[in-house]
């Protein structure tokens, strides 16, 4: 679920970013639409574990898998007294994982109060016909919007060409089904509500759906210049935080300017033709499936450290290969992940029982988190174990010692059959 959710939220602020670069400014509105729609869409399901085989692999999965190792996995902390503490980071993890599901809950439920409010209010008001347009009658001073075919308006506070100019707003809205673009802009937020893109990209779905249906009002005839001052006569601050499509919403500014822009020429249509190309490959990098490569015939190496930039303490980056070739496909994330026997906190006791602090690591002072990566195959044994993040060779051979003396996993299963999946470990060598 973390990866999931690191890879829907990468993958969604980095096509509303290139949609703010190539497209917020131009006048194709329903293309707009579209695009907006599919930002959505490829975020929420592109990095769903169901549809790796539909992308590729651009991004290489470890890096995801690198990137959840240093933040969420429960780490295993050695000492020269033996295990300090098992899965130290549990408790941040369990935090967060409360403060997201609250988050979520907050969100769906206002979106379920105001969905009741409008069904309350559509039993309340009387129904009546009005230029051949069915209405909901509003008390005076409520604002006129609509929700799919329910149309909501107050005749008494309008004069005859004002009425007229909002049934043709809200009929655009109606008809063009413009409310599920709002409940799926609503759906990204509810989902993804920590991320400053989602409430962005809601942002310009409403303003873009105003849009559409300000350009259809002027299309139809009425005159630009009485419905900008109608716009500008009428105030309802709270507008804008429903789900529902309202006729004056804020900022007015910018569907004013909007109305009076130049329509973009035609040749502009050829950005969408290289948002779609991008976009899939963004698609493709966000996706968990990626083959294990394998160097034809190439023996077993012994472990080799490159230092990195100086630092408070020396990091090495290590690579060792494992003698056992993993045949087949190597999955980064599967449907059901392998568990080692009896769960996590098996997992920290035989760490615990297994790992020992070298001698000459204590005696050097070297001390931080190794981060090791093994694939645990089909039939639940370990085999390429490597090191993708490490500290110290006599460290890093511990760690991978440890892990190639680890009993069968239950492996991963996706589509019900088991596969090779990756996993990523990391152990903290902490000297007291």
């Amino acid at each position: 679920m973390l990866i999931y959710l690191l890879k829907a939220n990468l993958l969604l602020a980095a096509l509303y970013a290139l949609y703010r670069l190539l497209l917020h400014r131009d006048t194709f509105f329903a293309w707009r639409r579209a695009t907006l729609l599919t930002i959505v869409a490829v975020s929420l399901l592109a990095p769903l574990p169901a549809l790796q085989g539909w992308t590729g692999n651009l991004l290489p999965g470890q890096v995801a898998q690198g990137i959840t190792a240093e933040a969420w996995l429960p780490e295993y902390v050695a000492t020269p007294q033996g295990a300090e503490a098992a899965g130290n980071d549990s408790p941040v993890l369990t935090y967060l994982a409360v403060a997201y599901a609250a988050g979520v809950l907050l969100l769906a439920g206002r979106m379920l109060v105001q969905l009741l409010a409008i069904v309350r209010l559509s039993r309340r008001c009387p129904a009546t016909t009005i230029g051949g347009t069915r209405v909901r009658l509003l008390p005076r001073g409520e604002a006129p919007f609509s929700f799919f075919r329910l149309i909501f308006v107050c005749p008494e506070a309008h004069s005859p060409q004002e009425l007229d100019e909002i049934l043709a707003h809200e009929q655009t809205h109606a008809r063009q089904v413009h409310s599920a673009d709002v409940l799926v802009a609503e759906l990204a937020c509810t989902l993804c509500w920590f991320n400053p893109a989602a409430w962005l990209l809601r942002r310009d779905v409403r303003n873009n759906l105003e849009y559409l249906a300000d350009h259809h009002v002027l299309a139809s005839g009425f005159d630009a210049r009485a419905y900008q001052y109608h716009l500008l006569g009428l105030a309802y601050p709270k507008a804008a935080a429903t789900i529902y499509n309202n006729f004056n919403v804020l900022p007015l500014k910018e569907r004013i300017k909007m109305m009076n822009k130049r329509k973009t020429r035609n040749i502009g249509r050829l950005k969408y033709l290289l948002f779609l190309p991008v976009a899939t490959l963004l698609a493709a990098a966000c996706s968990g499936n990626q083959k294990q490569e394998q160097p034809a015939e190439q023996p077993a190496q012994e472990q080799t450290a490159t230092p990195t930039k100086e630092a408070d303490m020396e990091e090495v980056v290590v690579v060792a290969y494992d003698d056992n070739k993993v045949e087949g496909e190597v999955l980064d994330l599967a449907e059901v992940a392998p568990e080692f026997p009896g769960g996590i906190p098996a997992l920290m006791k035989f760490l615990a029982q297994n790992v020992k602090y070298p001698t000459d690591a204590q005696k050097a002072g070297k001390q931080g988190r190794v981060i090791a990566q093994f694939v645990v195959t089909t039939d639940g044994s370990v085999a390429d174990v490597k090191i993708i993040r490490g500290i110290d060779a006599s460290l890093d051979q511990e760690a991978i010692r440890v892990i190639k003396a680890m009993p069968q996993w239950k492996p991963g299963t996706q589509d019900g059959q088991p596969v090779n999946v990756r996993y990523t470990l990391p152990v903290v060598f902490k000297l007291q």
